[in-house]
């Protein structure tokens, strides 16, 4: 494949770079820069990442961020050097697999309506009134039920569980505990991911809702009512108590928001960090209970 055909693709996605070198010059394949193969295209994502007497001149062509300073033989530059990368990687060489569109032991309700080019795995169970739009692929041990809509092109990995009631009760005078019903469902919209073993519930009343572009990482949960606006993100066992809301593009890193709490847009949630009250847009909180990352002046 000649390099010329890498750059025809990123203009085709209006991903912004520069190039510098021969574009007619020969790649194949791609390979990671501590395992590098000659001939292949490979990423840097921080100049320190580059090896001890590693000899950037043997990279057929490097994917770079605009700062990273090296004699490379061909160098893409682009503020979105990791998009670039894996959309290159992906289009040449992502071919799917064949699979069958429903896989084996899997149970479709009557109820169950599919989109077109839906592949659903083996073992699942999709039992409600459950809607399923076109080009989404659902993996193995899969369970839907209650009432669930799910958008176009989304993915939702294999163990994840989605619709059931959440965890509320109501209680009498001696503190008997009696489980609240629940009657609302689950809305997710387009180019959603859903890692392994997620589990979202649905709503009380209306619906838990997961909008456009949210990604969500293996083994977190969503619980009921809680509305996640477009191009959130929540990073591994990350969980979202009742009735929380995270606005466009806020980012949860495998922490904990309690019930009721707000996460503004762009805000970020650090790592560990537990957090009890309503959190500003572009901010960043740290810690338990978690409060705003305060940057030493120097």
């Amino acid at each position: 494949m000649r390099i010329a055909e890498i750059l025809a693709f990123l203009q085709q996605k209006d991903i912004p770079f520069t190039f510098s070198g021969e574009d007619s010059a020969e790649v194949e394949r791609f390979s990671s820069l501590s395992h590098y193969c000659p001939g292949t295209f490979t990423w840097i994502k921080k100049q320190e990442n580059i090896p001890v007497d590693f000899d950037v001149s043997t990279i057929t062509l490097a994917f770079v961020p605009e700062k990273i300073q090296g004699n490379f033989q061909n160098t893409i530059r682009t503020s979105q050097s990791k998009r670039a990368f894996f959309s290159t990687m992906e289009h040449f060489y992502g071919m799917e697999e064949d699979r069958l569109p429903v896989g084996q032991f899997t149970y479709l309700s009557p109820k169950v309506k599919l989109g077109k080019n839906v592949r659903i795995g083996h073992n699942c169970t999709l039992d409600g009134d459950i809607t399923i739009g076109d080009n989404t692929v659902i993996w193995n041990n899969v369970t839907m039920v209650n009432r669930v809509v799910i958008g176009r092109n989304c993915e939702i990995q294999s163990g994840t569980v989605i619709g059931h009631d959440g965890f509320a009760y109501t209680e009498d005078e001696n503190h008997v505990k009696t489980m609240v019903k629940h009657f609302g469902g689950v809305t997710i919209g387009n180019d959603v991911h859903i890692g392994m073993d997620v589990v979202i519930a649905r709503g009380t009343i209306g619906d838990t809702v997961i909008e456009n572009g949210v990604k969500i990482d293996s083994q977190s949960m969503v619980a009921h009512n809680c509305w996640i606006e477009e191009n959130a993100a929540l990073i591994g066992k990350s969980m979202l108590f009742g009735s929380s809301h995270l606005r466009k593009n806020a980012y949860i890193a495998s922490a904990l928001v309690r019930n009721q709490c707000t996460i503004g847009e762009n805000a970020v949630v650090g790592m560990g960090a537990v957090v009890v009250k309503d959190v500003p847009e572009n901010t960043t909180v740290v810690g338990n209970p978690a409060k705003p990352l305060l940057k030493k002046e120097s």
